[in-house]
């Protein structure tokens, strides 16, 4: 992935750090759309969460944290992109199982693409 940001407008949200990300050509990812998502998560501190997970969401439901949609508002279909979320948008001080409480998200998308089927 590319570490330039230059073409990166704003961030999406208060508490999502875009890290890189390289832009896709396609249509930007819209409410509502159906798209398959290639990502790993990790801890702040390293600890992988999932790794290479693939999964087809519809964008802005409530099947994942809001932290993970609000770190892809902006993206076009065929892109990339790195990027952590504070815990406001994730868990908060809510301790799930291998996740403590506050803890930032690092999700790297490797892909994502609007399903048309």
């Amino acid at each position: 992935m590319s570490g330039r940001l230059d073409h990166v407008k704003a961030m999406p949200k208060p508490g999502i750090q875009i890290l890189s990300e390289t832009p896709g050509t396609g249509p930007e990812l819209g409410r509502g759309d159906r798209v398959r998502v290639r990502y790993d998560v990790r801890l702040n501190r390293g600890d992988v969460l999932a790794n290479d997970r693939e999964e087809v969401l519809t964008v802005g439901d409530r099947e994942t944290v809001a932290g993970f949609w609000y770190g892809l508002e902006g993206m076009r279909s065929g892109g990339s992109r790195r990027f952590k979320a504070s815990p406001h948008l994730c868990y908060r001080d809510e301790e799930l199982a291998g996740i403590p409480r506050n803890a930032v998200l690092c999700f790297d998308i490797k892909s994502v693409e609007i399903v048309t089927d």
